[in-house]
């Protein structure tokens, strides 16, 4: 457990760090959707006005680090064997048994997730990260909103199901 904690605590501070070594470096916030769509942007040449404004390309080794973080953890710090598995806790009884129907609402769930980053301008850790640590208004409110609608869809299916 208390590998768990060390690791929660090291990348909360790392991130911390980068969000304000880019921000002095490069002079914009960060976040991890815009670095996935520059990704999409470059790799396929897109001209969609849905992928927006040119994107700092640095951003895209921000969101290649959030999951790249989780693989060195597994590999270095977790003290039990990796095995890959569709289970996912409490949230097993609000979704389907099926590993494939569940994969399916997963994918569903991660493009809605996305289209909804475009929508509001940001992700979660650009407007609670970077927006947050810059005091931008409209960040906050973003965040905020992020945040009572992750908790109200998480109570509803909890209710409902």
């Amino acid at each position: 457990m208390e590998n768990y904690i060390l690791a929660a605590w090291l990348g909360g501070v790392l991130m911390g760090i980068f969000v304000v070594m880019h921000f002095v470096l490069i002079g914009r916030g960060v976040g991890g959707s815009t670095g996935f769509v520059c990704a999409v942007k470059r790799t396929t040449q897109s001209k969609s006005l849905f992928f927006g404004y040119d994107l700092d390309p640095l951003k895209f080794f921000f969101s290649l680090g959030l999951p790249l973080g989780g693989l060195i953890h597994v590999l270095f710090i977790q003290e039990s064997s990796f095995a890959f598995s569709f289970d996912m806790g409490v949230y097993d009884n609000v979704l389907p048994s099926s590993d494939v129907l569940k994969g399916l609402m997963l994918v569903a769930g991660g493009a809605l997730l996305g289209i909804g980053a475009r929508l509001a301008g940001g992700c979660t850790s650009g407007h609670a990260l970077a927006g947050g640590a810059l005091l931008n208004p409209v960040s906050l409110v973003v965040a905020a909103l992020f945040f009572a609608t992750a908790i109200g869809v998480a109570q509803i299916l909890f209710y409902v199901f």
